[in-house]
């Protein structure tokens, strides 16, 4: 019975997983450049509420505490998100942007333990890779944006931008910071937001290198071990 259930908890997690790469990813590459041109997309809050979701079901592959901890920190960041959604006010919005920013960097730590961890190389291990690198670009936006709602001049914007694009435009900003191919047509002015930044092009630089040869070692030791 045990064996069963830890069975059907590895493979509800492995589908969140999927759940969730798929979600970052069209969130990153459809729902922002959308938002960027001005359309403010309905679709927000439900993406927000499936990431919630599957980041939970991630971490109840961890210890209980752990658990527990993501659980109630998805419920209240659910309540909210939907609630600054319906009411927006200033208050409401550095909430739920400071509970995104630590949720998803819980998530993000659970989803590099399953890429780095020691096994065989597997499809899921490849998609947590994946999903971790874009989670950190969501980490660092998080946290640009929370800066951002204490010092409206911590950035510069171009013209177009509006207020309501916010969270999108710090995204854009944050992975194209993390790849290292920032356009500069947002700047960082605030001393910590530049500190922020250099850290996020370090850690892009450094973390696809320790996840290759990570992921070659561990191969060539499950192939030596099968000889």
């Amino acid at each position: 019975m045990t064996t069963g259930r830890s069975l059907i908890g590895r493979q509800a997690g492995e589908w969140s997983l999927r759940a969730l790469l798929v979600v970052l990813a069209v969130d990153v590459f459809v729902i922002a450049p959308l938002a960027q041109g001005g359309t403010s997309p309905v679709v927000r809050p439900v993406i927000q509420s499936i990431v919630l979701l599957s980041g939970t079901a991630i971490a109840f592959r961890s210890r209980r505490i752990v658990a527990t901890v993501v659980g109630t920190l998805a419920v209240a960041g659910l309540v909210v998100h939907w609630t600054y959604h319906a009411h927006p006010t200033v208050g409401l919005g550095r909430a739920d942007t400071a509970l995104s920013l630590v949720f998803t960097a819980i998530i993000t730590g659970l989803t590099i333990l399953e890429a780095f961890r020691a096994g065989r190389i597997t499809v899921y291990r490849i998609e947590a890779a994946v999903a971790a690198y874009l989670l950190v670009a969501y980490v660092w936006a998080l946290a640009y944006q929370l800066l951002a709602l204490g010092d409206p001049v911590a950035f510069t914007f171009p013209a177009t931008a509006g207020p309501q694009t916010l969270r999108f435009q710090l995204l854009y900003f944050s992975l194209t910071t993390l790849t290292g191919v920032s356009y500069g047509d947002i700047t960082p002015l605030n001393p910590l937001a530049r500190s922020l930044a250099a850290l996020e092009g370090m850690i892009g630089q450094l973390f696809p290198v320790l996840l290759l040869a990570r992921l070659v070692s561990l191969e060539l030791y499950h192939r030596q071990d099968r000889r």
